[in-house]
């Protein structure tokens, strides 16, 4: 009998904490229930632009490299209806360079500045910045052009950012500042190719 009132005990206790608490329960369960919903939604969705994208950044690839503007034709479709995939960032480089080529500077620099704010690689992010700084120093805009070179973090682009800089202090004429860089970008750059040996070549310019 003592086990039927502990039950009922029990019962009396669920009851009273349902009644208290059910309606946030259910609440926060159903939000729960809807936020996964909506995470699966989302991997679908991304995973079937990813599918498309590949197509069309592959199809991109075996273009003509003198066929500039079919490159930024595909390109500004990548970036216009599959903006969620990795594709994205990498056809805003190809349109940049595309861009470059064709002398529409502003347009290379507006593509440069999306990836490198919205590309979903890293190293993207930072190809980005480096090119976008070496257009900039191309301008005769330092702070700008050094601004984009001391946003690149990934370590594997380091040593290229520390060469930027350093181009960039030498044009300023702060030569103190550029061998500094440049020592800087020998430690992440291979003395074994030829961006090695030509940021040396300028290093050793300056009187080191």
């Amino acid at each position: 009998m003592a086990l039927d009132l502990d039950e009922q005990e029990q019962m009396e206790e669920l009851k009273a904490l349902w009644h208290k608490y059910g309606k946030l329960i259910s609440v926060v369960a159903g939000a729960m229930l809807l936020f996964y919903i909506l995470f699966l939604t989302w991997n679908f969705y991304v995973n079937k632009k990813s599918e498309e994208a590949t197509e069309l950044y592959q199809s991109m690839m075996v273009v003509n490299p003198e066929n500039k503007e079919e490159i930024i034709k595909i390109s500004e479709k990548i970036l216009d209806q599959y903006s969620v995939t990795p594709y994205a960032g990498r056809a805003a480089i190809f349109s940049a360079k595309a861009n470059y080529s064709l002398g529409k500077n502003d347009q290379a620099k507006k593509k440069l500045e999306w990836a490198s704010s919205h590309a979903k690689e890293d190293a993207i992010r930072a190809i980005a910045n480096i090119q976008l700084g070496q257009l900039l120093l191309e301008e005769k805009k330092f702070d700008e052009a050094l601004n984009k070179a001391n946003k690149v973090n990934n370590a594997g682009f380091k040593g290229l950012a520390k060469d930027l800089a350093g181009d960039i202090y030498s044009a300023m004429g702060k030569k103190e500042d550029a061998k500094k860089a440049y020592s800087e970008a020998l430690r992440g750059l291979s003395s074994k190719n030829n961006l090695g040996n030509f940021t040396q070549e300028k290093l050793e310019a300056l009187g080191v």
